[in-house]
């Protein structure tokens, strides 16, 4: 497990920021294989190909917008101060636009497969939510 954390530290900065960054990406990945082991169980017959196809594109779109929003809060701390307004601004926009394409699309091809993508983004919330926890069983701070 260190392996794999120092590797998402890498990602970026190994600072306090690259930390949580880390951290929200590991939330997210237990969120969602706890999701994928639910629906696995739950979902009938051929909902479940759409499902897992659904839950891994939502999970990474979710480590996609994580990442996403560190790079722009980032580079928001480098501009003046309209200019960090609108770019941050800009790259919200850019991510609601792409999440609700991707919703969009999943919803025509199966129902299953939007509850999985839906799950997926909103692993990015449960992350958060859980960090506290992940901080303190996996990465052993207090």
């Amino acid at each position: 497990m260190r392996k794999i954390i120092n590797r998402l530290l890498r990602i970026r900065r190994d600072d306090n920021a690259g930390k949580v960054l880390a951290q929200l990406i590991i939330g997210i990945i237990l969120i969602c294989l706890i999701f994928l082991i639910l629906g696995v169980v739950i979902i009938p017959g051929m909902g479940k190909i759409f499902y897992l196809v659904g839950i891994l594109l939502g999970s990474g779109l979710a480590v996609a917008a994580v990442i996403n929003m560190y790079d722009a809060l980032d580079a928001g701390l480098r501009l003046n101060e309209k200019g960090a307004a609108t770019y941050i601004r800009n790259r919200s926009v850019l991510r609601i636009v792409i999440a609700f394409a991707v919703l969009l699309v999943a919803i025509f091809i199966n129902i299953y497969a939007f509850i999985g993508v839906t799950l997926g983004l909103i692993s990015i919330k449960l992350s958060g939510l859980s960090n506290k926890f992940i901080k303190r069983y996996l990465f052993r701070e207090d």
